[in-house]
């Protein structure tokens, strides 16, 4: 008589993973595509730390894995992305319930051919169905396979050289239509140890909108040099001086602008902006204000920036205030820094009646 088969038990995602003998990578996907180390992964699925990148209360995950070589065993090594999205309790720690779920649901697949399972054989598209799966956008998805690849040591897609070319402007900057999105990504990915970022660099001013505001999205993702953030700078100070400011291209800008490892230029250019000291349209619009908490929150937990950041969001509806705010308030550390300025005694009329109904639907 066969003998009945008992699913094995898992604590986590990452004790399925290793007891499965998986070798994995974990990114954060939700304002950044960001690595996660394993042990910060297993610190935040124990609720030893807080989850680092939530954006609209969710931690949006995206899990590589695949199998070692193994010459005795027909392991499948194929990388394999599982894409899933998981509640952020109002404290700020990764939902445990919600993971434990996702792990029930993952252990009836694995009970229904516990070989294939571990060996490798759940692709990504057998998660799709799961409730807690989720689908990236293109920029995203294209980001994290040139990152991906980057780290597994492969080869970039077949669109690298040629976007790396049409960089270089022998093709002309008005030929960007052939250009592949995973090219762009690549390029992007691969900054360090090649001239991608002098190309970039000498590139940017002289591009189109489309291929710009592509190359911005993926650049938010990266830490360019120093190089890269005067051009930035100057391509949104053109966008700042316009009387009809090309919004979307500006919103790409700031994002990418927020990746850039020249913190001080950085941050003395969104306060200008900021205290109108720049004067703009900018900040007038829900979206560039978007841009810049989403983006470039590590900027906002200076007092000075945060305080001229949150003047400028009185002028938008209580519900885009509510929100805005209500996602910087999940991130770590952010939440007493905001509560100061929403509760000091300088407040002005503007802000203490947008406060009011915030702290009345927060709580």
């Amino acid at each position: 008589m066969s003998k009945s088969f008992e699913a094995p038990r898992f604590d986590s995602i990452s004790h399925f993973l290793q007891s499965g003998g998986f070798d994995y990578r974990i990114y954060d996907m939700g304002r950044k595509v960001t690595l996660l180390s394993r042990n910060e992964f297993k610190q935040i699925e124990s609720q030893q730390q807080l989850y680092p990148y939530p954006f609209q209360r969710k931690a949006s995950l995206a899990l590589l894995l695949w199998q070692q070589d193994n010459s005795s065993i027909n392991y499948i090594n194929e990388p394999v992305i599982w894409f899933l999205q998981f509640p952020i309790d109002e404290l700020g720690y990764l939902q445990q319930e919600s993971r434990d779920g996702f792990l029930l649901g993952l252990l009836e697949q694995v009970g229904k051919n516990i070989e294939s399972t571990l060996k490798g054989l759940i692709k990504s598209d057998d998660m799709s169905e799961s409730p807690f799966a989720f689908k990236p956008v293109e920029e995203r998805l294209a980001m994290l396979h040139a990152l991906a690849t980057l780290d597994l040591g492969q080869q970039p897609s077949h669109y690298y050289q040629a976007t790396r070319e049409y960089l270089k402007g022998s093709l002309g900057y008005e030929q960007w239509q052939f250009l592949g999105l995973q090219g762009i990504a690549d390029v992007v990915a691969r900054l360090g140890g090649t001239d991608n970022e002098e190309l970039l660099d000498s590139a940017l001013p002289q591009l189109p909108e489309v291929p710009l505001e592509s190359i911005c999205l993926m650049l938010e993702n990266t830490q360019p040099k120093v190089l890269l953030a005067k051009t930035l700078i100057d391509l949104l100070k053109e966008q700042a001086a316009s009387d009809d400011p090309n919004i979307r291209l500006a919103t790409a800008l700031l994002r990418a602008l927020s990746g850039v490892g020249a913190d001080i230029e950085r941050r003395t250019f969104l306060l200008d902006l900021l205290t109108q000291r720049v004067p703009n349209k900018l900040v007038q619009n829900i979206e560039c204000l978007v841009a810049i908490s989403g983006r470039c929150w590590l900027d906002l937990k200076s007092e000075k920036l945060l305080e001229a950041f949150i003047e400028n969001l009185i002028i938008q509806d209580q519900i885009a205030f509510n929100a805005v705010l209500s996602d910087l308030m999940m991130l770590p550390n952010m939440k007493e820094k905001i509560l100061v300025i929403l509760k000091g005694e300088n407040k002005t009329k503007g802000l203490s009646k947008r406060v009011e109904s915030f702290l009345h639907d927060f709580y």
